[in-house]
């Protein structure tokens, strides 16, 4: 071979290396942009003294934009360290601690960055916000591992987070990575009313450790082995859990989704599993496929009523014991969650209309599909006319934020109630057919994403600017 010849094909070979390379590192860079940050979690509970000693390790990806010299996340549990500071409204505390007020919260034994001891502080009125200072400068797209070691003591009462003498909810239990806006990390009080939650999608490997005589609800199980119940799930804002030793199950499949119902008589759990798969199929027929390989639903000592978590909601136990219907309602209601919220999620604490409003709009909609249009009107009449009646809310937008509320009442008139007026209205204004193929659009857009309100007007096509009356309050 000639020496030119030789000169030219090595300069081009080291060339055509360099540019395979340098492609090689744009994908890498890309799916690090795109690949969701993953949770570990081995967690044991200790049912004499009702606390939760947790090892988390997260792997977290930089997706700020900037370089990075601290991190924050969400450590819910304190929220209930102090009884004025607690999340409950104060008429309903004898409610939500039947017993009397006790304190639970997080008690942090040590955080490392890449197996280095870091720097960490809790801020916020509630000492929810984990502040971890990073021992070095994160750049954009940068990853870092973090490794928690923090212990849970559970209250005795009836909210997302604690224990009764019939179940344990882990429900915010475990920490999260805080949401970062563009300026800074989020840190939002957990407040009384309505779900004060802003959170990515992740991957979550749970293992709970838990005496033989518990039954665990929790999505995505994979085995139970010696007093261990291991989870996986993926592209899930948190992961919730609930167990008893009290629970019978019923399960199923709907189109193709393992379905599990947690109940306190085997009677209870058929009725709830009946509800939660006609449910799923209801609004997969309308919006698309359910998000998750499965779905649990399952009874607790929770006052409130009903609460949504990725793959799991969790409804009070009162429900199954009353015939009023409200057990069926609140199921489908949580059941649409899983598309508003858990699939595509909104920013609940300064737009909840965004998944509220939708999810009790489903809910006459899930009426209407099961039991024909005499049941969705006798909904409607009874349920959400009155809050376009309301003296109070005439001329109050539906857009609100949750600070903006003193009593679930008010909340849930105008979030849930007047909201649903306002996507009634559009229904009968663009026809039913091209409403939910906005829908449709809606969740085909934005799954796994936090749509921003904007990303449902813009669905809403030549509606927007008739949503937008309702949600600044042009409309009753």
């Amino acid at each position: 071979m000639p020496a030119k010849l030789y000169g030219f094909l090595k300069k081009y070979k080291l060339l055509l290396t360099g540019a395979v390379l340098m492609a090689a590192l744009c994908v890498a860079l890309t799916f690090a942009g795109v690949q969701n940050d993953r949770y570990a979690i081995d967690a044991s509970y200790d049912e004499q003294t009702h606390t939760l000693a947790v090892e988390q390790v997260i792997h977290m990806t930089n997706r700020t934009g900037e370089t990075l010299d601290h991190l924050c996340l969400n450590l819910y549990p304190n929220a209930f360290w102090e009884q004025a500071r607690a999340p409950v409204i104060k008429t309903e505390f004898s409610h939500a601690y039947p017993h009397g007020f006790n304190a639970g919260g997080a008690q942090v034994g040590s955080v490392k960055v890449n197996d280095r001891e870091a720097a960490w502080a809790l801020d916020g009125a509630q000492k929810t916000f984990l502040r971890v200072q990073l021992p070095f400068r994160l750049r954009a797209h940068g990853s870092v591992e973090l490794t928690l070691s923090y212990t849970v003591t559970l209250p005795n009462n009836r909210l997302r987070m604690g224990y009764s003498d019939k179940d344990v909810r882990l429900c915010n239990v475990f920490a999260t990575l805080s949401v970062h806006d563009g300026d800074h990390f989020r840190a939002d009080a957990y407040s009384a009313v309505g779900d004060p939650f802003v959170s990515d999608c992740a991957d979550w490997d749970v293992t709970l450790r838990v005496p033989d005589a518990y039954v665990v609800a929790g999505a995505g199980l994979v085995e139970k082995k010696e007093g261990a119940w291991v989870f996986k799930g993926r592209d899930m804002r948190d992961f919730a859990l609930v167990m008893s030793k009290d629970f019978h199950v019923a399960q199923t499949e709907q189109d193709g989704v393992s379905i599990r119902s947690f109940a306190y008589s085997q009677e209870s759990a058929q009725e709830a599993l009946d509800y939660a798969a006609q449910s799923i199929k209801v609004f997969s027929d309308l919006y698309g496929p359910y998000p998750y390989p499965d779905f649990s639903i399952c009874a607790a000592q929770f006052y409130v009523g009903g609460m949504e978590y990725p793959a799991l909601v969790m409804l009070d136990e009162s429900l199954y014991r009353t015939d009023d219907g409200m057990l069926e309602f609140v199921a489908a209601h949580e059941a649409a969650h899983q598309w508003w919220y858990a699939g595509v999620g909104s920013d609940q604490v300064n737009a909840p209309w965004q998944d509220e409003a939708l999810a009790e709009y489903s809910t006459l909609l899930y009426y209407e599909s099961v039991y024909g249009a005499q049941s969705f009107d006798s909904l409607y009449q009874s349920m959400v006319r009155p809050a376009t009646e309301n003296a109070s809310l005439k001329g109050v937008g539906v857009d609100q934020r949750l600070d903006r509320f003193e009593s679930a009442a008010l909340y849930d008139a105008l979030i849930y109630r007047k909201g649903a007026a306002m996507l009634h209205d559009l229904r009968v204004s663009m026809g039913n057919d091209a409403f939910i193929a906005a829908l449709r659009k809606y969740y085909d857009e934005n799954l796994y994403s936090i749509a921003a309100p904007s990303n449902f007007l813009e669905a809403l096509g030549d509606n927007a600017d008739q949503a937008l009356g309702w949600l600044k309050g042009a409309k009753p």
